[in-house]
């Protein structure tokens, strides 16, 4: 019998893309065929982790021009912004989306992350397919204000609240009819009102790809979610090449700060902002190289680097001071070392505050705030000893969930016939 084919569209960032990659990979390990439609920039590490790859073009070039425009900027003082600002580079992946989506067999079973859920559900209504959800952060609807995006702003008599946080719901994942809008023009399918999306995809599974400790469990969730945990990808033998090496050989450990997806739209002067603030702080930094920038060891202060795995590097350091995007997040909650946001927009600012709450870390400072001096305070937090032992017993708990096999358990369920 031939195993049912897994499609896993993986719309969005790295944190988006290399959960989806590392159960692709697990499937495939086992035998069963499974493929990860992203964008190109990720087809490299898709395919290390064994899965394979279906492009959609390159994308994360366009990220970083939206964020360096005057919408981008925007979107970093205000959330009203950052829902157009998404919609509007989902809106430019639905052609290709469409195209790939075409080669998708009947009867597949669709793993689909929010920004291409009406995707999805378009296949399900057109081929027969079935689908589940993958949720990296706290958008789904709860009256539980640590676990949702925008808890802080709960106030209110209890019906107030609850149609904030369904409006909120349903808000995030309609931006995702931009992604399968051609797909649907092309079939000829319906397109569904923002509401009707959730109530329709919300039939089927959701898993929730965080960790309790991050997010707290709610009561109030979806009855077809489950929290699986953070899916990260299995401990590697990896060693620090050179210069890296050398660099983490002198002195004391310095610390990781780092942009995610952001990182590019500073280009060099965020490099040079970086030589400030460790020069403030008395404290070295390990950067991600920007376009235009040096790769290696850019002076006594500074050293960038390539692609490398954030859970095997950032036990290395001091400490961490990144944007809050989920992955990142996850790699640095689980590091035991203590780390900091310096959130620009999304689900980043969340993050900056639920680590602030678990003691990890000081308080976030917004992206559009840090200044040299900002970040050498931060520099200096991190890589004390005030938060230094909470960060450890943090670290215990989360590493004591395993999402990938959790994530995996599930998926069989819906794998395996009757």
């Amino acid at each position: 019998m031939t195993p049912q084919p897994v499609t896993f569209l993986a719309i969005g960032s790295r944190g988006d893309v290399e959960p989806m990659a590392v159960l692709a990979g697990v499937l495939v390990a086992q035998g069963r065929p499974a493929t990860v439609i992203a964008v190109d920039d990720y087809a490299a590490l898709v395919r290390s982790h064994g899965a394979a790859f279906r492009g959609i073009g390159p994308a994360m070039d366009e990220v970083a021009r939206l964020g360096g425009s005057w919408l981008g900027r925007l979107a970093y003082r205000t959330p009203l912004a950052q829902p157009v600002l998404l919609g509007r580079w989902l809106a430019g992946l639905a052609a290709p989306l469409a195209s790939a989506l075409d080669e998708v067999a009947a009867g597949s079973l669709v793993v689909t992350g929010v920004a291409s859920r009406d995707a999805a559900l378009a296949l399900v209504e057109d081929r027969g397919c079935r689908m589940a959800t993958v949720l990296h952060t706290a958008i789904l609807p709860t009256l539980s204000p640590a676990s949702q995006l925008e808890g802080y702003r709960l106030w209110g008599p209890r019906w107030a609240r609850r149609r904030f946080v369904d409006w909120y719901w349903h808000t995030v994942q309609g931006l995702s009819r931009n992604t399968g809008r051609v797909f649907r023009r092309r079939a000829g399918l319906r397109r569904y009102r923002a509401s009707g999306l959730a109530a329709a995809a919300d039939r089927f599974p959701i898993w929730l790809a965080a960790d309790p400790v991050l997010i707290p469990p709610a009561s109030d969730w979806p009855a077809t979610c489950v929290q699986t945990g953070a899916i990260r990808p299995a401990s590697a033998e990896w060693t620090p090449s050179e210069p890296l090496r050398s660099f983490l050989d002198v002195g004391e450990p310095p610390v990781y700060v780092g942009l995610g997806s952001f990182n590019d739209a500073g280009g060099v002067r965020w490099l040079e902002l970086l030589g400030k603030a460790a020069r403030l702080a008395g404290r070295r930094i390990v950067a991600p190289v920007v376009p235009g920038g040096p790769l290696g060891v850019v002076d006594e202060w500074l050293c960038t680097v390539g692609a490398v795995p954030h859970d095997a590097l950032l036990p290395l350091l001091a400490g961490s001071v990144h944007h809050g995007g989920a992955g990142t997040t996850a790699a640095a909650l689980r590091a035991g070392v203590p780390s900091v946001c310096v959130p620009a927009a999304f689900d980043q600012p969340y993050h900056g505050r639920r680590l602030a709450e678990l003691g990890v870390g000081p308080e976030a400072v917004p992206l559009h705030r840090i200044t040299p001096e900002r970040l050498a305070e931060l520099l200096t937090a991190v890589a004390g000893d005030s938060y230094r032992a909470r960060a450890s017993e943090v670290a215990r708990i989360a590493r004591g969930v395993d999402g990938t096999a959790a994530a995996i358990a599930e998926l069989d369920r819906l794998l395996t016939p009757g």
